[in-house]
């Protein structure tokens, strides 16, 4: 069978690293035909790393999608804010579509994304959800599924997003400004969501949140602080300090910095880009922390702790059953069982697998033998999850326990009422 061609849409790390590294390695499997990056250097780089023409480079999505239908499929993994659009747009030219996490990144989005995945329903519509191919998440189901445990009650679930990452992302960097790409729960967290509603085989019924900017604001810079981290007096004393978490180590996120990452190129963009500004000078509003309480149509509860303030990037969960209860650590790759009637604690452990790699693989398979009707990491399949983190922040600024169902009823009454006035 001949090779499945791809349109790569976005050069950045995941496109050119995540996806672009997968393509390269597996040439008996696909190859990039095209594209689509807005950043010339990116450009460049993907253009001389797949040997491809000037007429398969393309500058903006609208003029690559003026062409005749290239590829059998693109991988969007552009800006948040384009991933709708730019989903729609391909479903429209005729492409099959595997689109980074959040799907859609405003409400009315959402609204308009289940009836676009009925009207493309004999296309391949994925959404980059990898925890849906992950061994660890997989045990956890079947354990919760199985009901040795009994019935599943509550599950204490903690995304630590990591003081480094969370700095890079959401303070310095893309994912800072809320209106620009969306809310914590929905840019970092959509996937956490995914897997609750995954785990519970369940929808979310009602949502509280409670969240806020803490700590990076200017209320935090002090007189003898610098708007840039290399004239800094504290520097010394700053765990924010740009220099020492970019220049210190060779890191994936240095990448995203320059594509060419050495260290004299580095120094110059601390010197003279966002990366290397204060923390507490910075024109973030994304918060910091986030504690929701979800309650499941399944009657589990959940608590979800989204926070910054932790050393290392990671997440545990903490299940509790009827008969037992289970910890589980996807950084160490472990899921502790401890039933009530046994005192022995049966410890599963799983070797490092990539996920990544398991859902690109899914992605082609099913373009190739238009396996269509249970796609693992079907877009139809995480709409709920993504109307969740909307319903959360309601909750949150509205300061109530938010109906996740008439929350979303609401705004599709709302959408369509504007759009028939405008329209």
């Amino acid at each position: 069978m001949e090779k499945i061609k791809l349109v790569v849409i976005g050069a950045g790390l995941r496109g050119r690293y995540t996806y672009g590294n997968f393509i390269k390695e597996n040439k008996d499997l696909c190859e990039v035909v095209a594209v689509v990056e807005t950043k010339k250097g990116r450009r460049d780089i993907f253009k001389e790393k797949f040997n491809l023409s000037d007429e398969k480079v393309f500058d903006n999505i609208e003029s690559f999608l003026k062409e005749e239908k290239m590829a059998d499929a693109v991988i969007i993994c552009n800006y948040d804010n384009m991933h709708f659009h730019t989903s729609t747009l391909s479903l429209e030219k005729g492409y099959d579509v595997l689109v980074e996490g959040p799907v859609a990144n405003s409400l009315d989005g959402l609204v308009h994304l289940n009836d676009i995945c009925d009207k493309y329903k004999d296309k391949v519509f994925m959404a980059s959800l990898p925890f849906r191919y992950s061994s660890f998440f997989n045990k956890l189901k079947e354990i919760i599924d199985s009901k040795k445990l009994g019935e599943l009650i509550n599950i204490n679930y903690n995304s630590y997003i990591g003081y480094e990452k969370f700095a890079h992302n959401f303070v310095r960097g893309n994912w800072r400004i809320e209106s620009d790409t969306a809310t914590l729960m929905l840019t970092n967290s959509c996937y956490d969501l995914d897997m609750l509603s995954y785990l519970t085989n369940s929808n979310c019924e009602k949502i509280s949140s409670f969240g806020k900017l803490n700590h990076f604001n200017k209320s935090n810079f002090k007189g003898n602080m610098s708007d840039v981290c290399s004239r800094c007096g504290l520097y010394d004393k700053c765990p924010y300090f740009a220099q020492d978490i970019y220049l210190k180590e060779n890191k994936l996120i240095n990448k995203s910095l320059h594509i060419n990452p050495t260290k004299d190129n580095l120094k110059e963009i601390l010197r003279s880009g966002p990366y290397g500004k204060c923390v507490y000078f910075c024109d973030n509003d994304v918060y910091d922390n986030v504690v929701s309480i979800l309650q499941f149509k399944s009657n589990t509860t959940v608590s979800l702790n989204i926070s910054a303030f932790t050393k290392e990037e990671s997440r545990n969960m903490r299940l509790m059953f009827t008969h037992g209860e289970v910890y589980a650590d996807y950084e160490k790759n472990t899921i502790s069982i401890k039933k009530f009637k046994e005192n022995n604690e049966k410890i599963i452990t799983f070797e490092p697998e990539n996920i990544d790699e398991k859902l690109i693989k899914d992605f082609i398979t099913r373009i190739k033998t238009r396996e269509i009707s249970n796609i693992n990491s079907s877009v139809k399949s995480c709409i709920n999850s993504h109307v969740i983190a909307f319903a959360g922040e309601f909750a949150n600024v509205s300061e109530s326990v938010v109906n996740v169902d008439s929350f979303f009823e609401e705004a599709i009454e709302m959408t369509r009422s504007i759009e028939n006035l405008i329209f």
